[in-house]
Formats: structure tokens, sequence, C-alpha cells
């Protein structure tokens, strides 16, 4: 019974296992949460991929088209598979994967209770298990980032040879590029590399390292620059489409109410925003980096605490008051995955401070307080996140008897899985696969003329549902733009309501089911799939 007791005890203090949990969690929740389509920015980088693939991809004058990173693989998937909802995800999902594994490959064999940690902490953060099912940049950008900041870890102690320290420069610079061909947010590590520079350069330390980081660096950028000259007729139409988007999307409603905003999100709004999204929880154990620590001790780069503490701190300044514009001063709006770039940071932090405190009772007591702080100041559901947490650390404080590592990880990642497994089984918000249903089965005629009334957000997103090859005998309007005199050059008229999109929050649409069966009397119903409706209106319908 003893050896059996000290084998789980192993094997919950076991970076590898943790490793293994969470990469299987990561992919439970990808097959068993997929949503399929967000009706959003993927469907953009879905475009591009697409047009990439067969022809006519182009600069659009959007931002997006310019994050290579996003949609050149996806189309590489479509190649090889076709498309679908989970070849447009699939790479999402295997940085997300490669992300933890980097982590666990750099950390495991030094420091393999804070890997164990820093694992269970962004392996099992909800939001970033959420942009795994969606065509997004985040946690392509994540892994970029997760890369870059591990080459300078390496380099944080001289290269045993010349050879080495110019092959880390140049991957360095790579990949610094390929993080900015997927997102532009990769800016924000910058004040680090600076820091992790001067730190060299006082030391004298790793010239050849930073000479061919500079060098391959700046042929890198002259390349990209020069291609873009070529193709787009100006070397930085990336930085106009970027300011032209921000610009056009939020400037006037930002600029009427800075006066009442800017203050309260400069200052207390981001530590309420670690509280709503979760985030509190690493970075409340990063907290206890400062626990009977000297602060000098924090300033050697040399020691990984430090290194990944000064990480934090250095990527968080530009991101609490940096500006998300070229043109006019706006803060990065507090989204979570716009913080994916500091999570291997929070997270190793984390981690690296709870390797050295666990066994002190008074960490524990803070830690009780914290999390009891973040009960108080958020939301009530948030509750069960971190009462859990209070009392778990508030009964470790009080029992006076050493405490297994790995239960504290169990603890912590049972409550971590509490958010995702919720939305696993809460009912889809999309209804995707039922609309997809509805239109392969009622909506694919191979002749005749058909409209397809819906609502503005199926209107242009609705050549996701045809592979981008809408049927050129099929017309998608908007409900208001009918006119039955239209219908009389058509052999049927549809009507498309999906009241999981209308009543979606963050899509905001105008239209609903109550507001639109009014003005189609005579419709008849078809076909329905969970929230999906299809209607036929007859020839003589008015409105």
């Amino acid at each position: 019974m003893h050896s059996f007791l000290q084998n789980i005890r192993r094997t919950g203090q076991s970076p590898l296992f943790w490793l293994l949990f969470v990469c299987g969690f990561t992919l439970l929740y990808f097959f068993a949460e997929h949503e399929g389509f967000y009706f959003g920015d993927d469907y953009s980088y879905g475009l591009y991929a697409h047009q990439l693939l067969h022809g006519g991809f182009h600069f659009d004058d959007y931002s997006f088209c310019h994050r290579f990173m996003v949609f050149v693989p996806t189309a590489l998937f479509y190649w090889l598979w076709g498309m679908n909802i989970y070849t447009t995800t699939l790479w999402p999902l295997l940085c997300t994967l490669g992300t933890l594994l980097l982590l666990y490959a750099a950390l495991h064999r030094k420091h393999p209770l804070a890997t164990a940690w820093a694992l269970v902490l962004l392996g099992l953060y909800y939001f970033q298990l959420n942009t795994v099912n969606y065509l997004y940049p985040d946690n392509i950008v994540l892994f970029f980032t997760t890369a870059c900041l591990l080459v300078l870890y390496k380099a944080r102690q001289p290269f045993p040879s010349s050879k080495q320290e110019v092959f880390w420069g140049i991957t360095f610079a790579v990949l610094n590029l390929l993080a900015f061909l997927t997102k532009e947010t990769i800016v924000y590590t910058v004040p680090f590399y600076l820091c992790v520079l001067l730190y060299h350069v006082k030391r004298r330390e790793n010239w050849r390292f930073w000479g061919a980081a500079f060098l391959a660096g700046a042929l890198l950028l002259a390349g990209y620059f020069l291609l873009y000259h070529i193709f787009s007729g100006d070397a930085l139409q990336r930085f106009y489409d970027i300011k032209a988007t921000n610009t056009l999307e939020t400037k006037q409603e930002y600029l009427d109410s800075r006066a009442t905003t800017l203050l309260p999100r400069l200052t207390y709004k981001p530590l309420l925003f670690f509280i709503g999204s979760g985030l509190a929880i690493p970075l409340a154990f990063a907290a206890l980096s400062f626990f009977r620590t000297g602060r000098t001790a924090l300033l050697h780069l040399r020691r990984s605490h430090s290194f990944w503490l000064v990480a934090l701190l250095s990527m968080l300044l530009p991101i609490w008051f940096g500006t998300a514009t070229v043109d006019f001063y706006k803060p990065m709006p507090l989204l979570p995955r716009m913080f994916h770039p500091l999570l291997p940071t929070f997270c190793l932090a984390a981690g690296l401070a709870l390797e050295k405190v666990w066994p002190q009772r008074a960490a524990f007591l803070v830690l009780a307080l914290l999390f009891g702080l973040c009960a108080g100041l958020g939301e009530k559901n948030l509750a069960v996140m971190y009462a859990p947490l209070v009392v778990f650390f508030m009964g470790l404080f009080l029992y006076r008897k050493p405490v297994p590592f790995g239960l504290g990880l169990a603890v912590v990642a049972l409550v971590l899985c509490i958010r995702p497994v919720y939305f696993i089984f809460k009912p889809t918000v999309s209804y995707y696969a039922e609309q997809k249903e509805i239109i392969d089965r009622h909506l694919k005629h191979p002749a005749g003329n058909y409209i397809v009334l819906t609502d503005s957000i199926m209107l242009r997103r609705h050549p996701y549902f045809y592979g981008f090859a809408t049927p050129q005998n099929y017309t998608y309007q908007k409900y208001s733009a009918y006119f039955p005199s239209i219908a009389q050059a058509t052999d049927t008229v549809f009507l498309l309501i999906n009241n999981g999109v209308l009543e979606h929050p963050e899509l905001m649409a105008r239209e609903k089911e109550k507001t639109i069966l009014p003005q189609f009397p005579s419709a008849r119903l078809l076909a329905r799939r969970g929230k999906v409706k299809l209607f036929v209106l007859p020839k003589d319908s008015t409105r």
C-alpha cells in the first residue's frame, strides 16, 4: 500500500504526466466543444486560405490579409484533406499542443515541479482552450512567442561555442518574423528583448548571438518590405491597412467616451479583468515571487525565476499602458486573447514561485487571502473558481503537516477544468452543424433559381457553408431587400432563420425571429434543426 501511494505521489508531481493530461484534455475540448464556425474572424482567414489555394488572393485593405502565418498553413490543410471545420482549426490546435511541448522540453529537467505547474496553468486556462476551436491568430502567436522567449531563456547563459551563438541568433530572428506574420502583438515582447540585450551588453556576453540576430533580422525585413513593394506597390502597405482598420472601427466611438473610460482602463480595470478572465490564478501564484525574496535577487536574469518574472513585468507594461493604434492613443482592449503572448511568462513565473515556496504555510495564507479578494471583487459566477481555492489554501495553512506537491496541482487542475467542462456540456451557440445540415439538404439544388432571405450576419458569411463556392443559381439577400415582384422570376424563395446567431450577444445582430416572421405571414416551415429554421415563401407572398 505504501509503495502504491508513493507511485501516486510521484505521478502527481511528474511533468510528463501533466503534459499528457493537458494535451489529452485539449484534444477532448477540441472535439467535444467545437462550435464549427464563429461567424467572425475565422471567416476572413478561411477565405484567404481558400483564395490562396484556388487563386484570387489579393490584399483587400484589411489588416487580416497580412497575417500569412494564420492562413497559409490552413491552405495547406485544405489542400491535403479538404475544407471542413477541423482542417480550418487544425493549425491553432497544433500550435497549442506545440506550446505545451516547448515548455516541457525546455524546462522539465531542471525545473520539473515548476514545469508541471506551468503546464496545468497554461494548458487548462479556459480562454486559451476556447481559441483552440477557432481560426484566430492568438494561439498561433502564443506558440511563436513562447519559442522566441525560450531562445532568449537559453541565451541567458553564454553559449558553449560561437557556432551555436550564431545559429540561435538566426533562429531568434526567424521566429520573430514568423510571429510578426501571425499577429502584430509580438511587438509587446520588444521591451523584454531590450532588457536582455542591455543585460548582455553590461556583462559583455553573447555578442555573436545578438549580431547574428540583428543581421538576419535586417535581411529578413528587407526581403519582407521588398516583396510588399513588388506585389502591393508600397513597402509599408501592412501598416497603412492596420491604421485604417483601427481608425475605421474604433476611432470616433472611442474618442467620444475616452474622457470617462481612459483613467479606469489605466488604473484598476486591468486588475478586474484579470479576476474576471481567470488570469488572476497564475498571477496570484506569480506574486509569491516577492515572498521572502530579496529585490536584488530578482534582477539576475541568469536565474530562471528572475528571467520569467522580468519577462512578465516588462511585457505587461506596454499592454497595460501602450496604444493599439498609430494615429491616436487607445490602450489595448481588455480581451483575454489579447494577453496570450504573456501566458508563458504568467505561468512559468507562477510555477517557479510555487516550486520555491510550496512548503511554507505563510505562503498558503497569502494565497488564501488573494483568492478571497478575487472572489469578493469578481462576479458571483466566478465564486465557483475562487472559493474552492480559498478553502484549499486556507486548509493547507491550518493543516500543520507537509502536503504533497501533487495535491496542489490536482486541486488547481480540477478548479481550472470547471469552466471548460461547463462549456463542453453547454448547448451550442452558433448552431453551425444544424445550419450546415439544412443547407446541405435543402439549399443545394443543381438546377433552377433560388433566393434565400437571411440575417445580416449570414448574408456575409454564407459562402463558408458552401466551401466558398456558392452555387450560381442561389442568391442570398437580407430580409428587408425582398419584394414579391422578385419572386416571380425565381423558382423558390426560402427564409432562413438561425436564432442561435441572432441571440448571440457578441454578434450583436439587430434582427430577431419575432420581428422577422410578421413580415412574411404566409411563410411555411420546411425544416427545423435546433434553433435553425428554414421556411418556404409561396409565390404570392406579400410583406
